[in-house]
C-alpha cells in the first residue's frame, strides 16, 4: 500500500469540488488537482521512470509543483527538490551526485537545463511546464494532462522506500544529500497536524517561501485536511499583504528575514491583515529584538520550529502560548528558547562523554525519531559519523532549562576562540540587534596575532539610521563579557544568504580568511 497516496486521494474525494489551490486568477479543485497527480505519475512511469527513480524539480512556486510532489508519491518516486535560487553548478551537483533520472522544469531556467542535459547523463527524460521553445526534447506538461488517463493512480511502497534526498546547504566542501523515506514523511505529517499547526478545514495557508524548502511541506498537510492552499510565486511584502487580505489567508509559514522584511515594510496598515492567526517561523533564528516588534504588531500568533534536512520539521517546538511578552526580562526569557520536542521525536541535549547536561550547562542536541533520515546519499562513513545508535548529531550546541525548553547556543564549528576563551557568535548577535540602528547583523570570528581571533561584526543598518563603530561596540559592553564585545565592526549594504533566506556566515568569514592556512567552516 501507498499510505501517502491514499491520503491525497481520499482527500480529493472527501473534498472533491471544492477549492484546493489557489494561484493569482487560478482556482483548483482537490479532485483536479489529484488527477492531474494521476495523469503525470503514469506519464512518468510509462516512460521508464520507475520506482525508486530520482526526479528532481526545479519550479517557481505553482498549482503544478503540487500536483508534481503528488504525481511522484503515487509512483513511488524519490523528490528531489531544487531551489530556483541555486546557481547552474549547485543544480548540477545535485542532479549528477543523486543520479537523478527525470527533470521537471519551468522554461525559465531553460539555460540550467540545457548544461544539466550536456553534463549529467542520467537524466533521459524532461518535462515541461509552460512554453516549450527551445525545449524541443521535453515532454509538455500541458500535453501529458491531454493524453493520459486521469484514472485513480498508485504503485506500493513500503515506509522504509526511499521519499525525497534533501541536500543540506553544504557549509563545509560539498553538500551531503539526506534520504528520507515514506515512513520519515508520515512521521512528519502527524506531527505537524498534532503538535505544530493543527490544522482544519476553514484554514488558509499562504505559501511564500520556495515549496522546495520546508514551507512547502506544509502544503499536504493542509490539503489532506481539506483546507486552502494560496501559492505565491514570489516574496514581496507588498504582495503577502495583498493575499492576506484578498484570500483571508489564515496562516503563513516564513524565514526570519521575511518576517524583518515585513515589519519594514512601511504601507502594512494599509491592509486588513485580521484572518492572519498563525505565523509558523524556522530555518534561522529570530534574533530576539525582531521577535519582540513581530510580537508588538501581530500579537501573539507566532510559532517557531526547529528541523534539519537530516530529521525534517518539526523537532523542536515552541507553540503561541509561550509567545507573550512578559513584564520582566526573566519572564521573557523562553522566548529565546526553541522550545521542547514535539510528538514523536527524542531530543536530548549531551555531552561530549554522551550523558545529558545541566540547565546551564552547554551540550549538542542530539535527535532520535522516525522523522530521521535514513542516510547521507552514497556517503555511508558519513552517515556513520552522523547517526550513532539511533541517535543523530546535529553539531547545533544548546543549554536546557529545568522545564526541558532548548536554548539553541550557536553551531559547533561557528565557535570563536579568542585568548583561550569560547565564544558563541550567536550570543553577541542578539546583543547587537537590540540597538534600534541595527536591521541585520553577524559576528564572525576574524584572524588576529595576539588572541588568534577577534570578534566582528557585520552589520546592516535600518533606512535612515546610523551608528558607529564605536557607539556599537560601546553598545555591547553593557550587556557582555569583555573578551565577547566586537573589537571592530563594518558596515555593509547587505549579508550574504542562502536561497532560503539564511545568513551565510561561512561567506562572511572567507573574506577575511583568505590566503589565510586556517580552513574556513
Amino acid at each position: 500500500m501507498n499510505k501517502l497516496a491514499y491520503m491525497i486521494s481520499r482527500a480529493a474525494r472527501v473534498f472533491s469540488s471544492d477549492t484546493a489551490v489557489v494561484a493569482g486568477s487560478r482556482r483548483m479543485s482537490f479532485s483536479q488537482i489529484d488527477s492531474h497527480a494521476n495523469q503525470i505519475a503514469r506519464h512518468l512511469t510509462g516512460h521508464g521512470v520507475l520506482k525508486g527513480d530520482r526526479v528532481a524539480v526545479l519550479l517557481p512556486n505553482c498549482p503544478e509543483y503540487i500536483e508534481t510532489d503528488f504525481a511522484l508519491i503515487k509512483a513511488g518516486l524519490v523528490r528531489l527538490p531544487l531551489n530556483p535560487r541555486l546557481s547552474a553548478p549547485e543544480c548540477l551537483y545535485m542532479m549528477g551526485n543523486s543520479e537523478a533520472r527525470a527533470l521537471v522544469f519551468a522554461p525559465e531556467f531553460l539555460e540550467i537545463v540545457l548544461k544539466i542535459r550536456e553534463k549529467v547523463s542520467s537524466v533521459e527524460h524532461f518535462v515541461c511546464v509552460g512554453e516549450t521553445s527551445g525545449a524541443e526534447f521535453a515532454h509538455s506538461y500541458e500535453k501529458i494532462l491531454t493524453q493520459q488517463s486521469d484514472d485513480e493512480f498508485s504503485i506500493d511502497v513500503e515506509d522504509s522506500d526511499p521519499y525525497q534526498i534533501l541536500y543540506t546547504s553544504g557549509t563545509t566542501g560539498r553538500p551531503k544529500g539526506a534520504v528520507t523515506s515514506f515512513g520519515s514523511r508520515i512521521a512528519t505529517v502527524a506531527t505537524v497536524l498534532i503538535d505544530e499547526m493543527k490544522v482544519e478545514r476553514d484554514d488558509v495557508l499562504l505559501t511564500v517561501a520556495p515549496m522546495a524548502h520546508g514551507g512547502g511541506t506544509k502544503i499536504f498537510p493542509h490539503f489532506i485536511r481539506g483546507a486552502r492552499n494560496v501559492v505565491l510565486s514570489k516574496y514581496s511584502p507588498e504582495l503577502l499583504c495583498r493575499a492576506i487580505q484578498e484570500e483571508k489567508a489564515t496562516t503563513v509559514w516564513m524565514v526570519p528575514t521575511m518576517i524583518t522584511m515585513l515589519l519594514e515594510y512601511p504601507d502594512i496598515d494599509k491592509f486588513d491583515l485580521s484572518s492572519l492567526k498563525t505565523i509558523v517561523y524556522a530555518a534561522s533564528p529570530m534574533p530576539y529584538a525582531t521577535l519582540k516588534r513581530a510580537l508588538e504588531k501581530f500579537g501573539n500568533i507566532f510559532i517557531q520550529v526547529y528541523g534539519l534536512s537530516e530529521a525534517p520539521n518539526p523537532d523542536l517546538l515552541l507553540p503561541k502560548e509561550d509567545h507573550r511578552l512578559g513584564a520582566t526580562e526573566q519572564e521573557n526569557q523562553r522566548l529565546k528558547s526553541a522550545g521542547r520536542e514535539v510528538y514523536g521525536v527524542m531530543v536530548r541535549v549531551v555531552n561530549d562523554e554522551g550523558q545529558e547536561v545541566k540547565p546551564g550547562e552547554i551540550g549538542e542536541i542530539i535527535i532520535s525519531g522516525d522523522n530521521l533520515m535514513s542516510g547521507y546519499w552514497k556517503m555511508p562513513e558519513a552517515t556513520e559519523e552522523a547517526i550513532r545508535d539511533g541517535w543523530f548529531y546535529t553539531g547545533d550546541m544548546a543549554t536546557v532549562d529545568e522545564d526541558n525548553y532548548v536554548y539553541i547556543v550557536d553551531r559547533r564549528k561557528d565557535m570563536i576562540i579568542s585568548g583561550g576563551f569560547n565564544v558563541y557568535p550567536r550570543e553577541v548577535e542578539e546583543v547587537i540587534y537590540r540597538h534600534p540602528a541595527v536591521l541585520e547583523a553577524s559576528v564572525v570570528g576574524v584572524p588576529d596575532e595576539r588572541w588568534g581571533e577577534s570578534l566582528k561584526a557585520v552589520v546592516v543598518c535600518r533606512n535612515g539610521c546610523n551608528v558607529s563603530e564605536s557607539e556599537l561596540i560601546d553598545f555591547c559592553k553593557s550587556s557582555l563579557a569583555d573578551y565577547k564585545k566586537p573589537r571592530s565592526v563594518d558596515f555593509v549594504a547587505e549579508l550574504p544568504k542562502n536561497p532560503f533566506g539564511k545568513i551565510l556566515r561561512r561567506e562572511i568569514k572567507r573574506k577575511y580568511w583568505e590566503g589565510r592556512e586556517r580552513m574556513v567552516n
